[in-house]
């Protein structure tokens, strides 16, 4: 086997592991592999993160709090200090025009001692900072500068840093590989198609966006370089690729034609509480015509907070069910399986449907148990976490596949879980509205649906920004709701006190509410550190109303549904996306009660603040997620790093909307010419999907 392994990677240079590189031994290679920097193909397209300007000197007065800078300057003084609580290593540097305080928090004797050898000038990369209205730097990279020399290394690149591994190291390293392997780069993209869009061939693109030969400056911060451009090109050709080859499978794949039993419809129907609204209207028929059509469905359907998502899951269920087949609901996280669970259960019941519950908490003898049920068939609606897509988990005859906040999950989970039955349909949800530019590259596989209405007499909820010197009037707010006998949660971004940060604590605050604010009300404290029967505890006294305000992090930010919960206070909203902010939001407001949103804002400056004040103007999650979208990018929004295919590491779907066009006509073009990619021209390009493949199986397996 390992020579196998061995013969595959010496036919690759590019999936050879760091360790070929020159200056690479186990240590170094075990330090870029907890990065996932396991391959020479990995280093290549690990890309700067910006670049320094070492041509040209500038001066310390000439600088500005927020950018990444360089400059050249004497070491004024270098010595340790106490600071609150710890010891800090200070370095005072001058060029004559201003002072920065460059400071240590983590560091060894031998660098105290290396300042102090010092006897030139230095050069010093790293992001400044303003604190105390002085200018200083945390942790920055420190290069000694030989005599007559004010210059390094023209433009440097900047990289991610690793744990371990200095930047100098990192940038010699890169060195190496671009010099030794960009010339075993194979070309990927048709030549037709490079002179079409104007592309670079890759090996130019590669050595320039790593080592440039011209200034950053030539180019606008609204558009990208050409070296950056093909290789965001690329990195988009290959993702619709792999979007449009899945879209092909699918549409071929039978699946099994379920029929409407009207009358079980009728039965259901007369257990709803409520009438649904036209949108859930809609999207049903939608999904029944997919039912029925005999081939499998895949259907996304999306909706803001409490549009009511859930029951057009349980009725897609239950109709699955009626034909006698299995219905599996995944969620993301024990809280929002368990709430699942026991919404549906109520249904399932009344209709004498068998169904369970399974997640990785339920002791070992109970989950065999129930394993076992699900494999002969006796449980019809199984609910449950990624304890569902563990390999000993096995279906009689799944029929659906329901996933819940599917932007908490990924491609390689989706797959995991059809993988269970034969071509299953396929019901995926979110809460998280998506912007039509980005629905269309995650989810170019699948046909969505949006319900755009929230069910009548649902109220609003009502959002103001406050700053922190204002916490008065929020607790006012706060002790008028208890009166009136409702609840409220306090939203907390960190469990534990950190010496480097400022920010409040859940575990400090939840202690400070409950005896110097609210001593005449119980307070309850809930994060991700605590197990899952304290989680699920303290959410059914919380449901009970035994607890009435709720001090916790952003674990309720699904899966929480409390009527009389009115008031949803933020602290440190600045450290939250709007996306994030609005899901929280949706936590109050469910119920008949007039419901109020607090976002407690206490640093970041005016952009930070008009950042927030969108919440104050909207509830409309879709205008939302296209604001999150422009100001933080795919990331945070919709999961991509944890997509599968579409791990973007280079492109912004925003910024690069025109690039990702031009990117999928290539596609498209390229499978109508060549459906299976097996021409001789379109070797290369076939090797590059095998190779993703093979890495999506691969983590898959792990799934």
């Amino acid at each position: 086997m390992a020579g196998q392994q061995s013969e595959l990677l010496c036919a690759d240079p590019l999936r050879q592991s760091v360790q070929v590189v020159k200056g690479v031994g186990p240590q170094l290679a075990r330090k870029l592999e907890a990065r996932g920097l396991t391959t020479v193909e990995d280093l290549l397209f690990n890309l700067p993160v910006g670049y320094v300007d070492h041509r040209g000197g500038r001066r310390i007065n000439e600088l500005r709090a927020g950018e990444y800078v360089s400059f050249v300057a004497n070491i004024f003084s270098a010595k340790e200090v106490q600071y609150r609580r710890r010891r800090l290593l200070e370095v005072v540097l001058s060029d004559g025009s201003g002072l920065v305080t460059a400071k240590w928090f983590h560091y060894g004797a031998w660098l105290v001692k290396r300042f102090n050898r010092v006897r030139g000038k230095v050069r010093v990369s790293g992001t400044l900072r303003l604190f105390g209205g002085r200018l200083e730097m945390h942790h920055p990279e420190v290069e000694e500068v030989e005599a007559g020399q004010q210059e390094i290394g023209g433009i440097v690149p900047r990289y991610s840093a690793i744990p371990g591994v200095s930047r100098r190291t990192y940038r010699r390293l890169m060195a190496e590989v671009v010099n030794c392997y960009v010339p075993r780069v194979p070309e990927t993209l048709p030549a037709a198609v490079r002179r079409y869009f104007d592309l670079l061939d890759l090996q130019t693109a590669l050595r320039q966006v790593h080592f440039p030969s011209r200034g950053p400056e030539k180019y606008p911060s609204s558009t990208v370089s050409p070296e950056l451009r093909r290789l965001i090109f690329e990195e988009l050709f290959f993702l619709e690729l792999q979007i449009l080859r899945g879209r092909q499978r699918l549409c071929g794949e039978a699946g099994q034609a379920m029929t409407l039993d009207k009358d079980f419809l009728r039965r259901v129907g007369k257990l709803l509480p409520f009438k649904l609204t036209a949108a859930q209207r809609r999207v049903m028929r939608e999904i029944a015509a997919d039912l029925s059509s005999g081939r499998a469905m895949n259907r996304l359907v999306q909706g803001d907070v409490g549009c009511g998502k859930t029951i057009v899951a349980l009725l897609t269920a239950l109709i699955v069910i009626a034909n006698g087949f299995q219905a599996a609901v995944m969620a993301p996280t024990e809280i929002l399986a368990q709430q699942h669970f026991f919404n549906m259960a109520s249904y399932a019941r009344a209709l004498g449907i068998p169904f369970t519950l399974l997640t990785s908490r339920i002791a070992a003898a109970e989950k065999k148990s129930r394993t076992e049920a699900i494999a002969r068939g006796e449980a019809s609606l199984v609910v449950g976490t990624h304890a569902l897509i563990q390999e000993r988990v096995t279906f009689n005859r799944l029929g659906l596949v329901i996933i819940d906040e599917q932007h908490r999950f990924g491609v390689l989970q989706r797959l995991a879980l059809r993988r269970k039955g034969v071509n299953p349909h396929l019901l995926v949800m979110t809460a998280t509205p998506i912007p039509r530019t980005l629905a269309m590259t995650l989810y170019g596989d699948l046909e969505v649906s949006t319900i755009d209405e929230l069910p009548p007499g649902r109220p609003q909820v009502q959002t103001v920004v406050l700053e922190a010197r204002e916490r008065k009037r929020v607790y006012e707010l706060l002790r008028q709701e208890f009166l009136l006998g409702r609840q409220a949660y306090v939203i907390y971004p960190l469990v534990e006190e950190s010496e480097n940060s400022e920010l409040q604590d859940v575990v400090s605050m939840t202690s400070h509410l409950q005896d110097q604010v609210f001593p005449d009300i119980k307070v309850g404290m809930l994060h991700g550190r605590l197990s899952s029967e304290e989680k699920q505890a303290i959410m059914t006294d919380f449901a009970r109303k035994k607890i009435q305000l709720l001090v916790a992090t952003t674990v309720i930010e699904v899966g929480i549904d409390v009527p009389d919960a009115t008031v949803m206070v933020i602290e440190h909203p600045e450290r939250f996306g709007l996306s994030q902010l609005h899901q929280l939001r949706g936590r109050v407001g469910r119920g008949k009660h007039p419901s109020h949103c607090i976002l407690v804002h206490q640093g970041g400056g005016r952009e930070s603040r008009a950042r927030l004040a969108i919440m104050e103007q909207t509830n409309d999650g879709f205008r939302i997620a296209e604001e999150d979208l422009r100001l933080r990018g795919p990331g945070e929004l919709a999961g991509v790093q944890q997509s599968g295919f579409a791990n973007l590491k280079m492109a912004n779907l925003l910024r690069d909307v025109g690039i990702l066009r031009g990117a999928r006509r290539a596609a498209m073009a390229l499978i109508a010419r060549d459906p299976e990619i097996e021409k001789p021209e379109h070797a290369a390009i076939r090797s590059k999907l095998q190779r993703q493949n093979e890495q999506a199986a691969a983590l898959l397996g792990t799934c």
